[in-house]
């Protein structure tokens, strides 16, 4: 490649679809943009040239049929002129498609217009929120380890409970949260949505005079040809229902200048076809006028450009009236047809010098475009110096900012170097020619110094790293890879320079000014689209709108995607000692109790009681130790895994040192609870060893179930299953065998060695002590002296200990005895 593009001839080569690489030829210069267009007007056929030749016959037979070629020689010329065109890609025909619909230009339209795009707006985020809260709901459902009913209770299932006020929230209905449950309880495990698909909107055509409502319906919708009359808004909206013909300028631009009369044999050839193929008017088009500009030499916002771009629509009329035939020169906006032929078909200076072209192994890179080649030449410019300031100096050595030395002094070596030196020609900013996969990880944290986070940073700016400021990093990107712009060429002229501005640097008065002039030649009134800021204001559209004459589109710039808007959290305003207090006060719902705690640690006494739970989940084994304050408030917990990896074990106590340090410091046991329940690793499964817990879906899982059934009193985290499971062959302990009625040692509860042996050894419990006595049992009982219980109570004339049995009497004879 030698930077530079040019016409040449047929090539073959791959396209790269959707599943699939096509094989075609097609003109070298096409970009494959452009050649996947042709290929798509080919419906798919993968030899363009034998589609064009088809339907160059088939057009050919249809002018001969309208009297368009009046003998065979003349029908022959005809269609070997359009299968040359279109094989070149100069010439499109354009299929007609809708018309646009017409705006009504009453205020109560404008405002209906309004409102309704933003509705839809709404509409369409609040659908994405809204299903990812019903997904919640049915994951709340899903995730659930208790019986079925009480899982798709709201009531019964606090983490139900609060996806479903999350989705009420959200704007999900009452009916469509249950219907989140009811699939969830019948084993659905997704919610099925997606957010309205809707088709591009189209642009709408009003005649309404300059108005607030008119101003803020464009502003809002973006989609608002304003026409001066109502028979300019007529033809505006029947445009697009027309069949159309382009014809690309710069195929016509060669070394030695503008070829007319190969440009007016091409109108004349573009407009027979369009003739064979439609019976309504000749809309015919000019592709590529900015570039045209440019490669004349011509200043966009001069009078001589001004004049030379009429010349060329009047150009077109005569050449059309010269074989009978009406012309409708116009300006459109077609993006297929617009694909195709390479090029624009509106009035708007060029987008600016470079292109791409791809080398023959795939790589793109900056070229100067044939327009900038040939503008340069017709000012007398000079050209190595523009083409070294456009596409860069793509060398290291002497780079402005950032050079050998510059790199060398940060410590780059040689090997560094020479794989920057040969990403630059291929590069689209420095910080792709200096990624970390160019000059390695080992040099980023060895010399650089880079942290294990910084390596970890997908956007890690290496020269940053390296101790550039961004001022000579954006010095050297200039350098070494070029501009997009001529406007400050240092050896160019102000009138040089004048000929190079592009769409952004001309303004919009100019495309005013030129599309006032060519207004006359054309058969059809130009829409004049002018794009203002994101940020600009109703009143910056309304008085674009009050200022043209001329049928125009205003639309705003979209907004930058990296824009967040930071929302303060703002407490409420008191009331004023004047104020009156509300009438009716609105009674409070507690959604969430928040407990406020002074950040310093509750340190556990020396000596504390606590228990130990042995279990297994899924067959791996899993000590729990729990460690209380004096007032039985779980204080820390140790968790401890025999036979696994010496990683996870680590892992395993050092989470379980976290969880206790958040315990000692306030953190409430039920958000750790709620926080862990449900999560999903291995090891997972059934759980044996312990009474409550039957199943977990991970180690964590059964750990926070365990304590919230025991410290919490949450008894909906208990399986509900009480079949026997052993997948470890543990079997249960020996004190979890006993009967269940049967009177319970005190020792089995209470550590004989925490309590050094002031704890009376003849101390049971007994079932029946679960039952809360009431308070007029509890104020009348006496102590057993025999079981030592508070359940000597008075039946008739006697006095009858209800935890042993013993009388008052039998206790003092036995006791004699």
């Amino acid at each position: 490649m030698n930077g530079e593009t040019s016409r040449s001839g047929i090539e073959g080569r791959a396209l790269e679809l959707a599943g699939q690489i096509v094989e075609i030829e097609a003109p070298a210069h096409w970009s494959d943009a452009r050649a996947e267009a042709w290929l798509s007007w080919a419906g798919g056929r993968s030899d363009l040239g034998s589609a064009v030749l088809q339907y160059a016959y088939s057009l050919a037979g249809r002018a001969q049929a309208k009297g368009l070629t009046a003998d065979l020689r003349t029908r022959t010329r005809f269609r070997e002129n359009i299968t040359e065109a279109m094989m070149a890609g100069y010439i499109a025909i354009g299929l007609p498609g809708a018309a646009l619909d017409i705006l009504p230009s009453t205020e109560p339209a404008l405002d209906d217009l309004t409102a309704g795009h933003r509705g839809r707006e709404v509409a369409r985020a609040a659908a994405v929120h809204a299903s990812a809260r019903l997904q919640a709901v049915m994951d709340a459902v899903n995730r659930c380890e208790g019986d079925e009913a009480s899982c798709a209770d709201p009531t019964r299932n606090v983490s139900l409970a609060r996806a479903a006020e999350a989705a009420r929230a959200m704007g999900a209905t009452d009916g469509a949260i249950q219907d989140a449950i009811d699939l969830a309880r019948n084993g659905e495990t997704i919610w099925l949505s997606r957010a309205p698909r809707e088709p591009p909107p189209r642009p709408l055509v009003t005649s309404a005079p300059p108005s607030h409502a008119l101003a803020r319906a464009a502003w809002t919708t973006g989609r608002i040809i304003v026409a001066p009359t109502d028979a300019a808004a007529t033809a505006i909206a029947a445009l697009p229902a027309q069949a159309k013909v382009g014809v690309e300028l710069m195929a016509f631009q060669g070394q030695t200048g503008f070829d007319e009369p190969r440009f007016r044999s091409a109108v004349t050839t573009a407009a027979m076809a369009l003739a064979a193929e439609t019976d309504g008017p000749l809309i015919l088009g000019l592709a590529g006028v900015g570039e045209w500009l440019v490669a004349e030499g011509y200043a966009y916002d001069s009078d001589e450009a001004r004049q030379a771009v009429s010349r060329l629509y009047s150009i077109v009329d005569e050449a059309v009236r010269t074989i009978g035939l009406t012309p409708c020169p116009a300006i459109f906006d077609d993006p297929e047809l617009a694909l195709r032929l390479g090029a624009r078909l509106d009035l708007a200076p060029w987008d600016g010098p470079v292109a791409y072209a791809e080398t023959s192994d795939g790589q793109a890179i900056r070229v100067l475009s044939e327009a900038a080649i040939l503008g340069l030449r017709a000012v007398d410019a000079d050209m190595d110096s523009a083409r070294t300031l456009l596409l860069g100096r793509r060398d290291l050595s002497g780079a402005a900012g950032i050079s050998h030395s510059a790199l060398a002094a940060r410590g780059f070596s040689t090997l560094e170097l020479d794989a920057i030196q040969r990403e630059l020609p291929f590069a689209q900013s420095l910080a792709e020619a200096f990624a970390p996969s160019v000059v390695g990880e080992g040099f980023l944290r060895d010399v650089l110094g880079a942290s294990p986070e910084q390596l970890a940073d997908p956007d890690l700016d290496v020269l940053a790293l390296a101790g550039f400021t961004s001022e000579e990093i954006e010095l050297a990107e200039r350098d070494l890879l070029g501009r997009d712009s001529l406007a400050v060429a240092p050896d160019l002229s102000p009138d040089q320079r004048a000929v190079f501005l592009t769409s952004q640097e001309v303004g919009d008065a100019a495309l005013h000014a030129m599309l006032g002039h060519v207004s006359p030649r054309l058969g059809l009134p130009p829409v004049l689209r002018i794009e203002r800021p994101w940020h600009a204001t109703v009143a910056d559209f309304a008085e674009h709108l009050t200022a043209t004459s001329q049928p125009v589109l205003i639309v705003r710039a979209p907004r930058p995607a990296s824009q967040s808007l930071e929302i303060p959290s703002i407490p409420e305003r008191p009331v004023r000692a004047h104020e009156p207090a509300p009438a009716t006060p609105p009674e409070p719902r507690v959604v969430e109790r928040v407990v406020e705690r002074d950040r310093v640690r509750r340190k556990l006494p020396d000596r504390r009681k606590g228990y130990i739970q042995k279990a297994a989940v899924g067959g791996h084994k899993v000590y729990l130790h729990t460690g209380e304050y004096d007032d039985g408030e779980v204080g820390e917990i140790f968790i401890d895994m025999h036979k696994e990896g010496a990683a996870f074990r680590s892992l395993m106590n050092n989470f379980a040192i976290s969880v206790s340090i958040g315990l000692q410091y306030g953190v409430p046991l039920d958000e750790f609870v709620d926080a862990f329940v449900f999560t999903r690793f291995d090891p997972a499964g059934p759980v044996t060893g312990n009474d409550t817990v039957r199943s977990a879906t991970s180690i964590l899982d059964y750990i926070f179930r365990e304590l919230g059934i025991s410290y919490l009193g949450r008894n909906d985290l208990a399986s509900s299953d009480a079949g026997e499971l052993n997948a470890d062959g543990l079997g249960r302990g020996k004190a979890d065998e006993l009967e269940p009625d049967t009177p319970q040692p005190a020792s089995r509860f209470i550590s004989r060695g925490f309590s050094r042996g002031t704890a009376p050894d003849n101390l049971v419990f007994l079932a029946s002590a679960a039952r809360a006595p009431g308070p007029a049992a509890m104020v009348s009982a006496d102590i057993c002296t025999a079981c030592g219980d508070i359940a000597v109570v008075r039946k008739g004339s006697v006095m009858i200990c209800d935890s042993c049995g013993m009388r008052a009497g039998q206790i003092s004879e036995d006791q004699a005895g």
